[in-house]
Protein backbone atom coordinates (compact mmCIF):
# COMPACT_ATOMS: atom_id res chain seq x y z
CA UNK A 1 0.00 0.00 0.00
CA UNK A 2 0.96 3.27 -0.74
CA UNK A 3 1.44 6.25 1.51
CA UNK A 4 -1.37 8.03 0.21
CA UNK A 5 -3.40 5.29 0.84
CA UNK A 6 -2.00 4.51 4.30
CA UNK A 7 -3.31 8.32 5.13
CA UNK A 8 -6.23 7.64 3.70
CA UNK A 9 -7.53 4.87 5.39
CA UNK A 10 -6.29 5.53 8.95
CA UNK A 11 -8.72 7.45 10.80
CA UNK A 12 -7.11 8.07 13.98
CA UNK A 13 -5.30 10.63 12.63
CA UNK A 14 -6.05 14.10 14.90
CA UNK A 15 -6.33 17.38 13.28
CA UNK A 16 -2.89 18.56 13.73
CA UNK A 17 -1.49 14.78 12.00
CA UNK A 18 -3.87 15.53 9.35
CA UNK A 19 -1.83 18.74 8.09
CA UNK A 20 1.20 16.99 9.14
CA UNK A 21 -0.18 14.51 6.48
CA UNK A 22 -1.22 17.04 3.93
CA UNK A 23 2.45 18.41 4.14
CA UNK A 24 4.02 15.09 3.72
CA UNK A 25 2.01 14.19 0.61
CA UNK A 26 2.74 17.69 -0.80
CA UNK A 27 6.65 17.79 -0.18
CA UNK A 28 7.72 13.88 -0.61
CA UNK A 29 11.09 14.95 -2.26
CA UNK A 30 12.22 17.26 0.16
CA UNK A 31 11.14 15.07 3.07
CA UNK A 32 13.02 11.91 1.64
CA UNK A 33 16.45 14.55 1.83
CA UNK A 34 15.23 15.72 5.37
CA UNK A 35 16.65 14.73 8.93
CA UNK A 36 13.37 14.60 11.86
CA UNK A 37 15.18 17.51 13.27
CA UNK A 38 14.89 19.52 9.25
CA UNK A 39 11.22 18.75 9.29
CA UNK A 40 10.06 19.59 13.00
CA UNK A 41 11.71 23.48 12.12
CA UNK A 42 9.97 23.27 8.39
CA UNK A 43 6.45 22.20 9.56
CA UNK A 44 6.46 23.80 13.37
CA UNK A 45 5.70 20.19 14.69
CA UNK A 46 6.94 17.70 17.49
CA UNK A 47 8.88 14.63 17.00
CA UNK A 48 6.75 12.84 19.31
CA UNK A 49 3.81 13.72 16.71
CA UNK A 50 5.94 12.83 13.67
CA UNK A 51 6.24 9.45 15.52
CA UNK A 52 2.96 8.81 16.20
CA UNK A 53 1.72 9.95 12.36
CA UNK A 54 4.56 7.66 11.38
CA UNK A 55 2.95 4.70 13.91
CA UNK A 56 -0.43 5.26 13.45
CA UNK A 57 -0.59 4.67 9.38
CA UNK A 58 1.32 1.46 10.22
CA UNK A 59 5.45 2.40 9.90
CA UNK A 60 8.04 2.20 12.68
CA UNK A 61 9.08 5.89 13.24
CA UNK A 62 10.45 8.40 10.35
CA UNK A 63 13.22 6.32 8.55
CA UNK A 64 11.04 4.18 7.53
CA UNK A 65 8.04 6.80 6.35
CA UNK A 66 11.89 8.25 4.32
CA UNK A 67 12.41 4.94 3.12
CA UNK A 68 8.93 3.98 2.01
CA UNK A 69 8.66 7.94 0.31
CA UNK A 70 11.93 6.95 -1.94
CA UNK A 71 10.81 3.40 -2.86
CA UNK A 72 7.62 4.96 -4.50
CA UNK A 73 9.34 7.84 -6.24
CA UNK A 74 12.07 5.44 -7.88
CA UNK A 75 9.16 3.21 -8.91
CA UNK A 76 7.22 6.21 -10.47
CA UNK A 77 10.54 7.23 -12.36
CA UNK A 78 11.54 3.75 -13.22
CA UNK A 79 7.82 2.91 -14.17
CA UNK A 80 8.53 -0.44 -12.51
CA UNK A 81 4.99 -0.54 -10.89
CA UNK A 82 2.51 -2.62 -12.17
CA UNK A 83 -0.86 -1.41 -13.54
CA UNK A 84 -3.20 -4.06 -11.96
CA UNK A 85 -5.84 -2.84 -14.44
CA UNK A 86 -4.00 -3.54 -17.95
CA UNK A 87 -0.67 -5.71 -16.50
CA UNK A 88 0.32 -6.32 -19.82
CA UNK A 89 0.32 -4.89 -23.51
CA UNK A 90 -0.22 -6.13 -27.29
CA UNK A 91 3.37 -5.99 -27.46
CA UNK A 92 4.82 -7.79 -25.00
CA UNK A 93 6.17 -10.88 -25.77
CA UNK A 94 4.76 -14.28 -23.40
CA UNK A 95 7.72 -13.88 -21.71
CA UNK A 96 6.92 -10.49 -20.14
CA UNK A 97 3.54 -11.07 -19.94
CA UNK A 98 5.12 -13.90 -17.49
CA UNK A 99 7.16 -11.65 -15.91
CA UNK A 100 4.73 -8.71 -15.48
CA UNK A 101 2.20 -11.54 -14.25
CA UNK A 102 4.92 -12.35 -11.70
CA UNK A 103 5.35 -9.04 -10.59
CA UNK A 104 1.69 -8.09 -9.98
CA UNK A 105 1.39 -11.29 -8.10
CA UNK A 106 3.91 -10.18 -5.81
CA UNK A 107 3.21 -6.43 -5.32
CA UNK A 108 -1.24 -7.43 -4.63
CA UNK A 109 -0.05 -9.59 -1.88
CA UNK A 110 2.37 -7.19 -0.32
CA UNK A 111 -0.26 -4.46 -0.46
CA UNK A 112 -2.94 -6.52 0.87
CA UNK A 113 -0.62 -7.72 3.44
CA UNK A 114 0.15 -4.11 4.37
CA UNK A 115 -4.15 -3.23 4.72
CA UNK A 116 -4.01 -6.50 7.19
CA UNK A 117 -5.65 -5.17 10.94
CA UNK A 118 -4.30 -8.59 12.66
CA UNK A 119 -6.88 -7.81 16.05
CA UNK A 120 -9.82 -7.66 13.65
CA UNK A 121 -7.84 -10.83 11.88
CA UNK A 122 -7.73 -12.56 15.36
CA UNK A 123 -11.55 -11.71 16.03
CA UNK A 124 -12.73 -13.35 12.71
CA UNK A 125 -10.47 -16.52 13.11
CA UNK A 126 -11.73 -17.06 16.94
CA UNK A 127 -15.50 -16.58 15.49
CA UNK A 128 -14.82 -18.77 12.47
CA UNK A 129 -12.82 -21.60 14.50
CA UNK A 130 -16.21 -21.70 17.35
CA UNK A 131 -18.45 -21.66 14.78
CA UNK A 132 -19.97 -25.05 13.73
CA UNK A 133 -21.35 -24.01 10.42
CA UNK A 134 -19.87 -21.19 7.47
CA UNK A 135 -21.76 -20.14 5.31
CA UNK A 136 -20.03 -18.19 2.06
CA UNK A 137 -21.73 -15.61 0.15
CA UNK A 138 -20.44 -14.49 -3.33
CA UNK A 139 -20.56 -14.84 -7.10
CA UNK A 140 -18.59 -15.07 -10.61
CA UNK A 141 -15.04 -14.92 -10.25
CA UNK A 142 -15.06 -15.48 -6.64
CA UNK A 143 -16.56 -18.96 -6.60
CA UNK A 144 -14.04 -20.84 -7.36
CA UNK A 145 -12.08 -18.92 -3.92
CA UNK A 146 -15.26 -20.17 -2.02
CA UNK A 147 -15.19 -23.76 -3.27
CA UNK A 148 -11.70 -23.85 -2.77
CA UNK A 149 -11.96 -22.34 0.47
CA UNK A 150 -14.58 -24.73 1.73
CA UNK A 151 -12.47 -27.77 -0.08
CA UNK A 152 -9.46 -26.95 2.08
CA UNK A 153 -12.03 -26.57 5.22
CA UNK A 154 -13.33 -30.15 4.45
CA UNK A 155 -10.09 -31.49 4.98
CA UNK A 156 -9.92 -31.21 8.52
CA UNK A 157 -13.53 -31.90 8.91
CA UNK A 158 -15.09 -27.99 8.81
CA UNK A 159 -18.60 -27.73 7.29
CA UNK A 160 -18.63 -24.78 4.40
CA UNK A 161 -21.58 -23.94 2.80
CA UNK A 162 -21.91 -21.44 -0.48
CA UNK A 163 -24.54 -21.51 -3.06
CA UNK A 164 -23.77 -20.30 -6.52
CA UNK A 165 -27.29 -18.78 -7.30
CA UNK A 166 -29.30 -15.82 -5.66
CA UNK A 167 -31.78 -17.56 -4.82
CA UNK A 168 -30.03 -20.67 -2.74
CA UNK A 169 -28.08 -18.18 -1.22
CA UNK A 170 -31.41 -16.62 0.10
CA UNK A 171 -32.33 -20.10 0.74
CA UNK A 172 -29.07 -20.24 2.71
CA UNK A 173 -29.85 -17.71 4.93
CA UNK A 174 -32.50 -18.27 5.69
CA UNK A 175 -31.50 -21.61 7.75
CA UNK A 176 -28.68 -20.19 9.43
CA UNK A 177 -28.76 -20.07 12.85
CA UNK A 178 -26.87 -19.01 15.76
CA UNK A 179 -24.08 -21.53 14.95
CA UNK A 180 -23.12 -20.02 11.78
CA UNK A 181 -20.94 -17.26 11.08
CA UNK A 182 -21.32 -15.51 7.59
CA UNK A 183 -18.73 -14.61 4.74
CA UNK A 184 -19.22 -11.90 1.87
CA UNK A 185 -16.74 -12.35 -0.93
CA UNK A 186 -17.05 -8.64 -2.75
CA UNK A 187 -14.30 -6.53 -3.71
CA UNK A 188 -16.49 -3.63 -4.42
CA UNK A 189 -19.04 -4.13 -1.42
CA UNK A 190 -21.88 -3.19 -4.14
CA UNK A 191 -22.90 -6.73 -5.36
CA UNK A 192 -26.36 -6.84 -6.42
CA UNK A 193 -27.22 -9.93 -4.39
CA UNK A 194 -25.77 -8.63 -1.13
CA UNK A 195 -28.36 -6.14 0.30
CA UNK A 196 -30.86 -9.06 1.04
CA UNK A 197 -28.55 -11.45 1.95
CA UNK A 198 -27.24 -9.04 4.98
CA UNK A 199 -30.88 -7.93 5.51
CA UNK A 200 -31.87 -11.89 6.27
CA UNK A 201 -28.52 -12.77 8.39
CA UNK A 202 -28.36 -9.40 10.14
CA UNK A 203 -32.74 -10.35 11.33
CA UNK A 204 -31.42 -13.45 12.42
CA UNK A 205 -28.40 -11.80 14.31
CA UNK A 206 -25.75 -13.99 12.20
CA UNK A 207 -22.29 -12.31 12.67
CA UNK A 208 -21.10 -10.99 9.28
CA UNK A 209 -17.53 -11.06 8.28
CA UNK A 210 -16.94 -9.23 4.63
CA UNK A 211 -13.70 -9.49 2.88
CA UNK A 212 -13.42 -6.60 0.41
CA UNK A 213 -11.13 -3.37 -0.60
CA UNK A 214 -10.25 -0.94 2.09
CA UNK A 215 -11.56 2.76 1.90
CA UNK A 216 -15.60 1.18 1.72
CA UNK A 217 -17.80 2.57 3.84
CA UNK A 218 -21.35 1.36 2.99
CA UNK A 219 -21.13 -2.15 4.60
CA UNK A 220 -19.70 -0.76 7.81
CA UNK A 221 -22.87 -0.74 9.85
CA UNK A 222 -24.09 -3.52 8.02
CA UNK A 223 -21.41 -6.16 8.86
CA UNK A 224 -19.66 -7.10 12.07
CA UNK A 225 -15.87 -7.42 11.12
CA UNK A 226 -14.27 -6.15 7.95
CA UNK A 227 -11.05 -7.53 6.20
CA UNK A 228 -9.39 -5.50 3.68
CA UNK A 229 -7.54 -6.34 0.56
CA UNK A 230 -5.53 -4.15 -1.77
CA UNK A 231 -7.71 -1.21 -3.78
CA UNK A 232 -5.62 -0.63 -6.64
CA UNK A 233 -8.06 -2.40 -9.52
CA UNK A 234 -11.12 -0.24 -11.10
CA UNK A 235 -14.33 -1.85 -10.70
CA UNK A 236 -14.80 -1.59 -14.88
CA UNK A 237 -11.68 -0.57 -16.65
CA UNK A 238 -9.82 -3.84 -16.67
CA UNK A 239 -8.68 -6.27 -18.43
CA UNK A 240 -9.51 -9.05 -15.85
CA UNK A 241 -10.13 -9.29 -12.22
CA UNK A 242 -6.38 -10.07 -11.73
CA UNK A 243 -5.48 -8.03 -8.68
CA UNK A 244 -8.89 -8.73 -6.83
CA UNK A 245 -8.86 -12.42 -7.49
CA UNK A 246 -5.27 -12.75 -6.09
CA UNK A 247 -6.09 -10.40 -2.68
CA UNK A 248 -9.17 -12.49 -1.94
CA UNK A 249 -7.52 -15.63 -2.49
CA UNK A 250 -4.57 -14.49 -0.47
CA UNK A 251 -7.14 -13.69 2.62
CA UNK A 252 -9.13 -16.84 2.29
CA UNK A 253 -5.81 -18.46 2.78
CA UNK A 254 -4.66 -16.59 5.49
CA UNK A 255 -8.14 -17.29 7.12
CA UNK A 256 -8.13 -21.12 6.67
CA UNK A 257 -3.87 -21.20 8.08
CA UNK A 258 -5.00 -19.11 10.85
CA UNK A 259 -7.51 -22.13 11.63
CA UNK A 260 -5.85 -24.62 11.22
CA UNK A 261 -3.14 -23.52 13.32
CA UNK A 262 -5.53 -23.11 16.15
CA UNK A 263 -5.96 -26.69 16.86
CA UNK A 264 -2.43 -27.94 14.98
CA UNK A 265 -2.35 -30.70 16.25
CA UNK A 266 -5.82 -32.05 15.80
CA UNK A 267 -6.02 -31.30 12.43
CA UNK A 268 -2.82 -32.94 11.30
CA UNK A 269 -4.10 -36.64 12.83
CA UNK A 270 -7.68 -35.69 11.10
CA UNK A 271 -5.86 -35.63 7.57
CA UNK A 272 -3.93 -38.94 8.96
CA UNK A 273 -6.94 -40.59 9.63
CA UNK A 274 -8.98 -40.03 6.37
CA UNK A 275 -6.27 -39.78 3.52
CA UNK A 276 -6.35 -43.49 2.88
CA UNK A 277 -9.88 -42.78 2.50
CA UNK A 278 -10.29 -39.59 0.41
CA UNK A 279 -6.98 -40.31 -1.66
CA UNK A 280 -7.33 -44.47 -2.85
CA UNK A 281 -4.57 -43.88 -5.73
CA UNK A 282 -2.01 -46.26 -3.48
CA UNK A 283 1.11 -44.33 -3.59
Amino acid sequence: MNITNMVKYCDRLTPAENQFADYVLRHREEIIMSTVEDLTKQTFVSKSLIHRFCKKIGLSGFNELKVKLAQEAAMEKSGERIDVNFPFSPQDSQRVIAQKLLGLYEETVADTHKFIDFEELRKVVLALHNARTIDVYTHAHNISIAENFQDKMLSIGRVVNYAESFYKQRRQAMVSDKTHVAIIMSYSGRATFIPNIVKILNGMSIPIIWIGRAGNTEMAGSVKYHLCISDRENFRLRLSQFASHIAMQYVMDLIFSCIFKMSYEENIKFIQNTINIIDDRGI
